[in-house]
């Protein structure tokens, strides 16, 4: 990978000042390696199993059956008197 930078009448020439660097030139291998980890960076992302939300989501759910189940007992004694 090198470091590129453009004058002022857009001619382009290699830098070793990595502090300014207009642009990067890099091998094809490189950028192979650089779209496939993006690829699998993006997956990662997308299909994560988030434990955090897993949990608030059974505890809503269990809460729910719970109380539902409560509620339709006492509907149910309640249907009977």
């Amino acid at each position: 990978m090198q470091c590129v930078t453009s004058t002022q009448s857009g001619a382009l020439y290699i830098s070793n000042d990595s502090a300014v660097c207009d642009y990067v030139l890099i091998t094809q291998a490189e950028l192979q390696s650089l779209q496939l980890n993006g690829v699998i960076d993006t997956l990662n992302q997308l299909f994560v199993f988030d434990l955090e939300v897993f949990s608030i989501i059974n505890g809503g759910m269990l809460v729910a059956f719970f109380t539902g189940h409560v509620i339709g007992r006492i509907a149910r004694t309640m249907g009977k008197v």
